[in-house]
């Protein structure tokens, strides 16, 4: 029986987490969850996903670089 390696379940999530950033800030444009002021749902929306592309292209590099 091959043992599981962190590395193995940690690689997938390094993915997973920024597109749920992004997601979450697209939700943010909509008025489908959340009810505050419109002008900070936008800018809360647009720094998550910026934060998101940020953590998706370190994510990528990180595994780039390891392959």
């Amino acid at each position: 029986m091959e043992k599981l390696n962190i590395k193995d379940i940690l690689k997938p999530l390094n993915f997973a987490v920024p597109i749920l950033y992004i997601v979450l800030g697209c939700l943010l444009f909509t008025d489908l969850l959340f009810d505050f002021d419109r002008s900070k749902k936008i800018i809360f929306g647009i720094i998550l996903i910026l934060y998101g592309a940020f953590r998706f292209y370190k994510a990528y590099t990180k595994t780039r670089d390891i392959q």
